[in-house]
């Protein structure tokens, strides 16, 4: 029996950029962003662009589990562009998530910056494998105080691509949120490079006393926090 599992993280794949990149198909001088003031739009909304993707992919238990990360551009026409795998899992999941994201082709209203039109990168984590109870896991996860839309907000007016950095690519940082929403035990645990690390993890501590902590049997309680920052 086949089965298809997709995580939340979906939602939320876009909130977590920084400054404008280069496309590698576009000129050198036309950005690819990350934030605009008008995101592109699936029709339908995420929730819909969650089911598309679940017809498109099939999953079985023979399979391994674990996660597709990719990504993509959102272009001014809505077109797809510049579809890459950016985490791999298994070639038959990776190639099966990269045709479901260009079968989303035409499906797209592009995002607006300063009234035109502007090509978006996206990036979009897909996640594989059969769901597991976990009796320590809370009843409430941490949430950036004000959800996505603040936090969103939050990386477009602090998020800088750094001078010295030479690269683009996704730092992972992790961090625990602790029962008073303090946050401590900042970690990278996916580097790209120097500058874009370090960049990552000021990020992450300016967020500081901005998180919401998770509950657990009805008392706040701490756990540890990835957060995936795109340059």
């Amino acid at each position: 029996m086949k089965n298809k599992h997709f995580p939340l993280a979906i939602l939320f794949a876009a909130a977590f950029g920084t400054a404008p990149a280069l496309a590698q198909t576009k000129p050198a001088d036309e950005p690819t962003y990350t934030f605009v003031e008008k995101m592109p739009v699936f029709e339908g909304g995420m929730g819909a662009m969650m089911q598309f993707i679940g017809s498109q992919v099939t999953y079985s238990s023979a399979q391994p589990e674990g996660m597709v990360v990719l990504s993509f551009i959102v272009d001014k026409d809505g077109s797809i562009d510049s579809v890459a795998v950016v985490k791999s899992l298994d070639p038959a999941l990776d190639a099966a998530c990269v045709n479901a994201v260009k079968a989303m082709e035409g499906k797209w209203t592009p995002g607006v910056q300063k009234g035109e039109k502007v090509p978006v990168r996206f990036t979009l984590p897909v996640k594989f494998g059969q769901p597991k109870p976990d009796k320590n896991a809370p009843e409430t996860m941490p949430e950036y105080k004000g959800g996505a839309a603040a936090f969103k907000a939050f990386m477009k007016k602090n998020a800088r691509y750094p001078r010295k950095g030479t690269k683009h690519g996704t730092v992972v940082v992790s961090f625990v949120i602790n029962e008073d929403g303090s946050l401590s035990d900042y970690k990278i645990k996916s580097s790209v490079e120097p500058a874009l690390d370090k960049e990552a993890l000021r990020l992450a501590k300016l967020t500081d006393g901005n998180w919401l902590p998770p509950v657990k049997d009805g008392k706040q309680t701490k756990l540890e926090y990835t957060m995936p920052v795109y340059f």
